[in-house]
């Protein structure tokens, strides 16, 4: 087989949830290809926009908040009228379908975006033939406009509670497979607690917080970490900055001298370290939160960027999979509370396995696999 993923950067999750894919019809032996969908139009633009979303959702998370809400509420009263998005989506679509001609045959599509899963809709709507399409959700909502991707065979969707909301908004529902967010398999075969702590470097007994803030060091951050690091005591506190140089480069100024705060830039050892904490901070993000349910870690969300993370974290607290603190101090008490109870730990890591979907990856290829065959 051959399957053409389309990402979007927009942050990481969709490249990271795309690359999941791809990591797993490689594994099983067969051909993959993942393009980012904008940069079919113009790398130039594809990395402004990355760079201008990464900017707001940093600097004015509000504004990205605002936009969210009214997209929501457009989405819903003008079901009939396409979005820009979609007018936008369908101008790219020509790149696409030069694409696919010189590239393909492909035996199915997935989109880990709404844009290019719209394109595809453009494209079916004007007879271009296509295989097997499939629409991969990041995060545990309903996107505003998701509906416009109805060219996709499946909407491969985080969790069947959100299947009567996708039901509402005029998705089929036998497009519906909850299979969960596709994370990496690196997630499948986590070290154990002591593995994880010897390979990194920590003393096994060590209370561990784990802070992380996704790729963009979102979330934040700096006023947590300010706050919560001299309460520490005998706990050592690491912290993942992802590609966000600066804010590393102002927690290690902030934390000098602070010799249980260990500040971390960009790491592939993500497993590692989620294996080797005690409990997790992080901000609602839709993959870094769904690795966290496959490693059983209990989990404090702290601030969501406004939209689909405020979502996320309204799901995954009313699952019982984390903990809805309200404001910065009592994320921080909420945190030493699991810390200090190792039944609430169990408590929360019995909820998160009912929830976690650690076979996403696989149960995507197989629908692909047995779509292909039949």
């Amino acid at each position: 087989m051959k399957i053409l993923i389309l990402s979007f950067k927009a942050g990481e999750g969709h490249n990271s949830a795309a690359k999941a894919v791809m990591e797993r019809v490689v594994h099983e032996g067969q051909q993959a290809e993942m393009v980012d969908f904008l940069g079919l139009f113009s790398d130039k633009i594809s990395n402004a926009v990355n760079v201008s979303y990464v900017g707001i959702v940093q600097h004015v998370p509000k504004l990205f908040g605002t936009f969210y809400k009214f997209s929501a509420i457009v989405s819903k009263k003008f079901r009939k009228v396409r979005s820009p998005l979609y007018l936008d989506s369908a101008i790219i679509s020509k790149r696409l379908c030069s694409y696919l001609e010189k590239n393909g045959p492909y035996d199915a599509i997935v989109a880990t975006h709404l844009m290019p899963a719209q394109a595809l809709a453009h494209l079916k709507k004007h007879g271009y033939p296509l295989p097997v399409c499939m629409a991969v959700a990041t995060d545990y909502t309903f996107y505003p406009f998701w509906d416009e991707a109805e060219a996709c065979d499946y909407y491969i969707i985080p969790h069947e509670d959100l299947i009567p909301e996708y039901v509402k908004r005029g998705i089929p529902e036998e497009k519906l497979c909850p299979f969960g967010i596709p994370t990496s398999m690196r997630f499948l075969n986590l070290p154990t607690r002591e593995m994880a702590r010897t390979y990194l470097g920590f003393d096994q007994e060590t209370p561990l917080y784990l802070v992380m803030g996704g790729s963009m060091g979102a979330g934040g951050m700096q006023k947590f970490v300010e706050q919560f690091y001299p309460t520490l005591g005998e706990a050592h506190m690491i912290i993942i900055c992802g590609k966000n140089e600066a804010l590393k480069a102002s927690l290690e100024k902030a934390c000098e001298g602070a010799e249980n705060v260990h500040v971390i830039g960009f790491t592939t050892d993500i497993p590692q370290y989620m294996a080797a904490c005690d409990v997790l901070y992080t901000k609602p993000g839709g993959l870094t939160s769904s690795e966290a349910l496959i490693c059983g870690i209990p989990t404090v969300h702290t601030a969501p960027i406004p939209g689909c993370e405020s979502d996320n974290f309204n799901f995954f607290s009313a699952h019982g999979c984390s903990l809805p603190a309200e404001n910065l101090q009592q994320q921080i008490e909420f945190g030493q509370q699991l810390m200090q109870s190792a039944e609430a730990r169990e408590k929360m890591r019995a909820a998160q396995k009912a929830c976690a979907k650690p076979n996403s990856s696989l149960d995507i290829y197989k629908l692909i696999e047995a779509r292909v065959k039949h």
